[in-house]
């Protein structure tokens, strides 16, 4: 693989970048102001000194992501459940009276709020309504939001809180099978490769805490060090397949 180029590697910084001030711009209601304020002097320090390098922000973003994961998995949790019971409050008088009928014949065959957001109505609304179901949708995200800041602070604030304590157990969980996979990639002497892979795993891990990766599933990282251990024992039983068999024949048994 060739080495990037300044331009791209000036890319990805900016891309970073702008995914470290997405999450801090994004934090949760109630995310502690202490942390939020060494997150902020942290993407300032990104942004502003060019001597920063593309693994130092992302150093960065991991930390503060793992800080971030579970008041942000809290958060989601009442967004979607809010977005059940009072979303299509927000969404449908954002709508044209011809496309509030539409929207009740989707659902009429099965389709639901949730559906909107995927592809799945791509075929049963054409383009402009399309459009105008997506404008409408990122108003009714904004009302939501507002709706569940308020419910967070207000009447929600015990259970949320509850739920963020659970999530931080999860976390602190999954940083306890990312320490053990870091520590079986150092012991790992027989196969360079396979430390590597794990290395890169578990970096893709992290990845995912902060919004550089795609979201990971808790039990991929439980399986994680049964998957590595499988793939030694595999390594292993190929180890030495190709090299031809020597036969003693002075020495050899016939009897």
């Amino acid at each position: 693989m060739e080495p990037a180029s300044n331009n791209e590697v000036i890319n990805f910084m900016q891309s970073t970048i702008s995914l470290f001030r997405h999450l801090y711009d994004h934090l949760p209601p109630l995310f502690p102001e202490e942390v939020s304020e060494k997150i902020k002097h942290a993407l300032e320090h990104a942004e502003t000194d060019p001597s920063v390098t593309l693994g130092e922000i992302e150093d960065s973003m991991i930390i503060f992501g793992f800080e971030a994961w579970p008041w942000n998995q809290a958060y989601k949790e009442f967004l979607a459940s809010a977005e059940g019971l009072v979303g299509e409050h927000f969404l449908l008088p954002r709508l044209s009276l011809s496309l509030q009928e539409k929207y009740s014949e989707f659902k009429h065959f099965g389709g639901t709020l949730r559906d909107l957001h995927s592809g799945r109505p791509a075929d049963y609304f054409i383009l402009e309504e399309r459009s105008e179901l997506c404008a409408a949708l990122v108003e009714m995200q904004v009302k939501l939001r507002e709706y569940v800041g308020r419910e967070l602070v207000g009447l929600g604030k015990k259970k949320y809180l509850q739920r963020v304590e659970e999530f931080i157990k999860v976390r602190d969980d999954v940083k306890k099978q990312l320490d053990g996979l870091r520590m079986l990639a150092d012991k790992e002497q027989d196969h360079p490769t396979l430390a590597d892979e794990i290395r890169a795993r578990v970096r893709a891990f992290e990845y995912s805490m902060c919004h550089l990766g795609q979201e990971f599933r808790y039990d991929a990282v439980c399986r994680a060090t049964e998957f590595f251990a499988d793939r030694k024992c595999h390594l292993n039983r190929m180890r030495g397949i190709h090299l031809p068999v020597e036969v003693d024949f002075y020495n050899t048994n016939y009897t």
